[in-house]
């Protein structure tokens, strides 16, 4: 603690054996190390680690773990999710998809705490979206909002994303839409 001395009443003040012992309990119970590595694993978002994100997912309401939809299916261009591919490319959807459980790293997982926490204080324009989108696939390449006009709008990525990535896509609900609009999605950098 800082200050000591100050803690001392003034008649044990001059005692070398009670100030010895009063300085050795402060030199092992100092909390100033324990709160700045509290602040720094658990409170700072930025540099928390393990249980500290943990906290944070559950505050901003995403999960750690996803589950990974790890299987292509045959599909056309007008459906609704990433799972789709063309003929000869994926079996027939039967009914039951499988899946994994994967486990964010704490790199990947505090990216998806930003992104649910812009999500969370986002009023659902397209320059909000833009912002979360770009926010969770900073550097993999160019995401955007498209509206359509007719109550539907489609987020457009120019990457192919990873099963990761399409399971934070369709299963974290970390990208957000406005009330009453449809959401598809659509991959146009898969060359």
């Amino acid at each position: 603690m800082e200050n000591i001395q100050q803690t001392i009443l003034s008649q044990y003040a001059n005692s070398p054996a009670l100030c010895t012992i009063i300085d050795a309990w402060n030199q092992c119970i100092d909390p100033g190390s324990l709160i700045d590595r509290w602040y720094n694993l658990v409170w700072n978002v930025q540099t928390a680690q393990g249980y500290g994100l943990d906290v944070w997912g559950r505050i901003v309401g995403v999960s750690r773990v996803l589950t990974i939809s790890s299987t292509d299916y045959l599909g056309w261009r007008e459906a609704n999710d990433l799972t789709e591919v063309g003929f000869n490319q994926a079996p027939w959807y039967s009914g039951k998809a499988a899946t994994t459980n994967y486990r964010l790293s704490d790199s990947g997982f505090r990216q998806l705490i930003y992104a649910k926490a812009l999500a969370n204080i986002s009023d659902c324009s397209v320059t909000s979206l833009n912002a979360v989108a770009m926010t969770l696939f900073s550097g993999q390449g160019d995401v955007y909002v498209k509206d359509n006009g007719d109550m539907t709008m489609t987020y457009v990525f120019d990457f192919v994303p990873t099963d990761v990535q399409v399971s934070i896509i369709q299963n974290s609900g970390v990208l957000p839409r406005p009330a009453g609009v449809s959401v598809s999605y659509s991959i146009k950098g898969s060359s």
